[in-house]
């Protein structure tokens, strides 16, 4: 599907669903995508990057009218990397996660971004929603959170549930996603250091929105747990990298450190926070406790891995 006009410099847009076995919220993304691109004078197509082995969106997207791709290695980075590769040196590759919903003017947002701008990488906004009902020391915890960057401004670091990628840009600095990070999770803040490390830029835009109606089961202690950890973990891994034995030895005894010194800083936060009778307060210090446990935890090399799947039967 191709939207109307040509655009400056004979750009277009692709944009890209990296899925995994979540078909059932695919027609409803897909029709908001053309509601929403239909405004974005660019040429553009839609394209479903499908991680299942089984290609359970092939028939949705054969249904849809769009693109299929499937992409048989195992994890969101081969994901990420099978959709950087489907575009043309032309086209600016737009990826949105499959269990998010575009909100008015979020690829226009994008796409005037990069014209303005004219970065590597163009980091949307993603407004987490909880559900009612949701436990409010858990809502007030910052489990889920993003903080809205103004448009323009020149970003540190990279979340790729909502960005514009120049697929020109990013060839030509030899940049790719971590295949290896793929089920541990960390890839798209390995790819974001890689494209600053060598030279490209990352700026945000504070107009592309997209929404993540957070599930239920994503609601409870034992799942904001296991990702604070998780999160910790993916840190420790990621910045504890090191072309010789002697630096990462170094650098994860840093952050072994860093994190016992946390761990009591913390609880005793929370402690406080909870006397107070600060909810908020509490969460988010129990949170940042998980947190350093989780750097503690990657800095010996004992990792949950956030994306694991099960085994085949």
């Amino acid at each position: 599907m191709t939207g109307t006009g040509s655009g400056a410099d004979a750009r277009a847009v692709l944009i890209a669903v990296p899925t995994f076995r979540r078909a059932d919220l695919l027609p409803d993304l897909v029709a908001a995508i053309r509601s929403d691109a239909a405004s974005v004078t660019l040429p553009w197509r839609i394209l479903l990057v499908d991680n299942d082995p089984e290609c359970s969106a092939a028939p949705v997207a054969a249904e849809l009218g769009v693109e299929h791709l499937a992409e048989r290695t195992p994890g969101i980075a081969a994901t990420r990397q099978a959709a950087l590769d489907a575009g043309a040196d032309h086209e600016l590759v737009v990826m949105i996660d499959d269990d998010l919903v575009p909100e008015p003017g979020w690829l226009a947002g994008l796409v005037d971004t990069w014209t303005e701008h004219r970065p590597t990488v163009v980091m949307g906004y993603v407004r987490y929603v909880w559900p009612d009902g949701t436990d409010p020391w858990i809502a007030g915890g910052g489990f889920l959170r993003r903080t809205r960057i103004p448009t323009g401004e020149r970003l540190p670091g990279l979340k790729t549930g909502n960005v514009l990628v120049d697929v020109a840009q990013v060839r030509g600095l030899g940049v790719r996603f971590d295949v290896s990070l793929g089920l541990s999770g960390g890839s798209d803040v390995q790819f974001g250091r890689d494209v600053i490390d060598s030279g490209g830029t990352i700026v945000a835009s504070a107009e592309s929105i997209a929404r993540d109606d957070i599930a239920a089961e994503r609601t409870t202690r034992a799942f904001v747990r296991r990702r604070a950890i998780c999160q910790g973990q993916v840190r420790a891994r990621l910045y504890t990298r090191a072309d010789s034995a002697s630096a990462r030895v170094a650098k994860r005894a840093g952050f072994l450190v860093g994190g016992i010194v946390r761990v009591p800083a913390f609880a005793a936060g929370e402690t406080l926070a909870r006397v107070r009778g600060d909810v908020a307060g509490s969460a988010t210090f129990r949170r940042r406790r998980w947190f350093a446990q989780g750097r503690i935890l990657g800095a010996i090399g004992l990792d949950e891995f956030e994306y694991a799947r099960p085994a085949a039967p």
